[in-house]
């Protein structure tokens, strides 16, 4: 039915194996436990998308801005919504795009509250993107303290040279962060300065969005 040879065919399902996404018995193949892992966060970003995407269109209409939504899996950033405004057209962008979380304002409010998941992100090796990627572990953790006190994030051009990005946590009822939202720019438009002014309205649609997911006002 879908064309593909059988060698081609044996030598994928051997892949999905070796990963858990499938399951062999008595030459009958079937879904593997490995599914399970990522049903939570497919089933919770498509419930998390379908609440924020509103709120980020109107957000990105009143500021001619794009704003991002994003969620952690495992130890990295998956976007899973963005509202985009002519206004400021760059990048590219799609839903399931992964970022590291040492270097996106986005990955230090999902880990902020949760510094061990940052301590085995730096076990397992960084990477430099630019000049301004933190790369040590302490001044990593000191930062995503700050973050944790203030709500809010910086990325200072520290995933890519020339885009600035700030973002804030959303709750759920547990009060357990379980997402955040970004607004991101060129730096010649969006130049720190110029991010800060937005904290405000930010922090006020976070709270917004993380109502809409029964949050009672927890903080950071």
């Amino acid at each position: 039915m879908t064309g593909i040879n059988q060698a081609t065919a044996y030598r994928l399902l051997n892949t999905l194996k070796e990963f858990g996404l499938i399951e062999q018995q008595e030459g009958i193949y079937s879904l593997g436990k490995g599914f399970l892992k990522y049903e939570g966060i497919v089933l919770n970003s498509m419930e998390i998308r379908r609440i924020g995407l509103p709120f980020l269109e109107e957000l990105s209409n009143m500021l001619n801005v794009n704003v991002n939504l994003a969620v952690l899996d495992d130890n990295e950033v998956v976007y899973v919504a963005r509202a985009e405004t002519p206004h400021c057209a760059y990048g590219y962008f799609h839903i399931g795009m992964r970022r590291p979380i040492y270097c996106t304002a986005l990955g230090k409010v999902l880990v902020c509250k949760t510094p061990e998941k940052a301590q085995e992100v730096f076990k397992r090796g960084v990477k430099r993107y630019t000049l301004n990627t933190i790369t040590n572990e302490k001044e990593f953790l000191e930062e995503i303290e700050r973050v944790r006190l203030q709500g809010y994030a910086l990325d200072r051009e520290e995933w890519s040279n020339g885009i600035n990005c700030i973002a804030a946590p959303l709750y759920d009822a547990a009060g357990n962060i379980v997402a955040g939202i970004s607004i991101s720019g060129p730096t010649s438009m969006y130049p720190l300065e110029k991010l800060l002014e937005y904290v405000p309205v930010l922090i006020d649609y976070s709270h917004r969005i993380s109502a809409r997911m029964g949050s009672r006002g927890g903080t950071v």
